[in-house]
């Protein structure tokens, strides 16, 4: 969905017909470690699928607009929708985008938005990527690999197999146990614990 200038995923077989944002990989991940950059999924997947970089391209630049940023999503998007998954590529990348997602969950407060971030680990993001955490329709997680540090106490983490301090269940969408994260609902379900990935 093209509306307004900002490109708006509507599902895929991953995720199920879920609503999603993104933004280019790597070029807005400033918690990204050397391990995370080197495996990153949606880097090559970006580099295969030449309109989603463009439309990732497009969307980065409505992003460094924060008071624009709020007033297309909130527009855009539909006032009736279950769950939202921002970044299936990409991250946040600066105080001000942080919080204009603090605003645009504000005007949502049905809709369950869901997401995995290393940004924590930028001293300047964490203050704010705490009140998007607390959000009661957010479930954010933070997103680590076995050279990372563990995000603070009562953070979600979203783990790599490979990992010897994971702890959580395995993701249900890449087990097969579920066919989408959408039929799954284990990642927006307030209050869930921790989930681990597999490598891919």
């Amino acid at each position: 969905m093209n509306l307004f200038g900002v490109s708006i995923g509507e599902g895929n077989g991953k995720v199920g017909d879920v609503y999603t944002f993104s933004l280019p990989s790597r070029l807005t991940c400033p918690g990204a470690s050397t391990w995370c950059r080197k495996h990153c999924y949606a880097y090559r997947y970006e580099r295969h699928r030449p309109a989603c970089q463009r439309a990732y391209q497009r969307n980065h630049v409505l992003a460094k607009n924060p008071e624009e940023f709020v007033r297309i999503m909130t527009g855009a998007l539909p006032r009736l929708m279950p769950c939202m998954r921002i970044h299936v590529a990409g991250d946040f990348m600066s105080v001000a985008y942080v919080e204009a997602w603090i605003e645009v969950c504000k005007a949502y407060p049905q809709t369950r938005f869901w997401a995995y971030t290393r940004s924590w680990n930028v001293s300047e993001l964490l203050e704010p990527l705490e009140r998007l955490r607390l959000l009661p329709n957010m479930e954010l997680f933070g997103s680590i690999d076995p050279t990372m540090p563990l995000p603070p106490e009562g953070w979600r983490v979203a783990f790599i197999e490979i990992d010897p301090r994971a702890k959580g269940i395995l993701c249900k969408e890449q087990t097969k146990q579920h066919p989408s994260c959408l039929e799954c609902g284990y990642c927006f379900r307030a209050h869930s614990g921790n989930v681990i990935f597999k490598v891919h």
